[in-house]
């Protein structure tokens, strides 16, 4: 029977490790502060505890980042400060709510808080790409569908037509030709294409180009409410959970103000709000003043800073807009995908006419 045993234990071993990748996703973030939840709850020294999550995380990256964590709190700096050297993982907001909870002593409640802001995050997003998914998909097949019908489709009914001995039709020679060029110089199409996209990927990596191009989307129909509701609900999300974790309201401010350096319009609608409240302005008036928040959120802070409840009131605000960017992505989505099927229904239908129109000629003349 111990024999027996021992070689089922060779096929058949428990998991007792979990299978790691290179990369530093959000669910790893995520686990990695529910872990540190549960070891500060159970009173583990904060060195101790990062070495812990360093070991449990499934993200060799992260690990790597956790143990430089573990290294600069053994050399005297405070957890927010080592989270706040390491951007690309912990966000500024982020950094800020750890800091505000290793003042008050709630280190625990403020990480149990980004628990929760994560995965409500994490759900949202994953609700946004599942609307996106299916035009992508129409978008990716109805391409290849038309491709492999002007290289493997067309030709066949190029040696057909050869044998008719006569000229063909406008569109068939038009059809004929690009079937030609797709299959024999199909680098004269894609070069043009990536050339561009390089060239527009740098240009809106350049302060100049990502404003000109952010400015442009925020007044596009239907993508630009998309744009200022997605702000709406970053904003006030963002400065509840500030607010929420004892975060004063300059500074939360400035941390939500680095949020938006992606979109300069509202990165320096915030900088100006931080400024009206230095000079001792209310939050409402400030952001009123920059005409780039909606009444919603303005009239709705108006009634959080009079009742004293800013942070809920916000909060509430937050999950307002995030249900109406999930309405507003299923309706982009729906649209899209109907014009991507009334456009591909014309192209092939266009190929398809250009293909029998020689035969429909030819049966007219006998």
């Amino acid at each position: 029977m111990a024999a027996s045993s021992t070689t089922a234990q060779r096929f058949f071993k428990p998991r007792l490790s979990t299978k790691q990748h290179p990369r530093v996703e959000p669910r790893d973030v995520l686990a990695f502060f529910r872990q540190m939840n549960t070891l500060f709850r159970t009173g583990t020294p904060l060195y101790q505890a990062l070495l812990i999550a360093a070991d449990q995380t499934e993200s060799t990256g992260l690990a790597k980042v956790i143990r430089g964590l573990a290294e600069r709190i053994a050399s005297g700096g405070s957890l927010a400060e080592a989270m706040a050297a390491e951007p690309r993982v912990f966000r500024a907001e982020w950094c800020e709510s750890v800091r505000s909870g290793e003042i008050s002593g709630q280190l625990d409640v403020v990480l149990l808080r980004l628990c929760d802001q994560i995965e409500a995050q994490l759900a949202f997003r994953s609700k946004i790409i599942g609307s996106l998914f299916y035009p992508a998909m129409i978008l990716i097949v109805s391409t290849a569908a038309v491709v492999v019908m002007l290289t493997m489709v067309v030709p066949t009914f190029t040696s057909m037509f050869a044998e008719f001995g006569k000229e063909l039709p406008g569109p068939t020679k038009v059809l004929v030709a690009v079937s030609d060029d797709l299959r024999n110089d199909w680098l004269s199409y894609l070069a043009p294409i990536a050339v561009g996209a390089v060239v527009f990927r740098s240009w809106i990596r350049t302060p100049r180009g990502r404003r000109v191009w952010t400015d442009f989307l925020l007044s596009v129909p239907l993508i630009g409410d998309l744009m200022v509701q997605s702000a709406m609900q970053r904003f006030a999300q963002n400065l509840s959970n500030l607010l929420a974790s004892g975060v004063p309201i300059l500074e939360a401010l400035s941390t939500v103000q680095r949020v938006f350096r992606r979109i300069p319009a509202y990165h320096d609608a915030v900088g100006a709000a931080v400024e009206s409240i230095d000079r001792g302005g209310n939050l409402t008036d400030a952001l009123r003043g920059t005409g780039l928040f909606t009444h919603f959120l303005t009239n709705m802070t108006r009634i959080g800073e009079e009742s004293g409840t800013l942070p809920e009131t916000l909060a509430e605000v937050g999950s307002f807009y995030q249900g109406k960017v999930e309405t507003t992505v299923t309706r982009l989505a729906a649209q899209v995908e109907t014009v991507l099927i009334i456009l591909m229904s014309v192209v092939v239908a266009g190929v398809l006419i250009a293909l029998y129109l020689p035969m429909f000629e030819l049966s007219s003349s006998v």
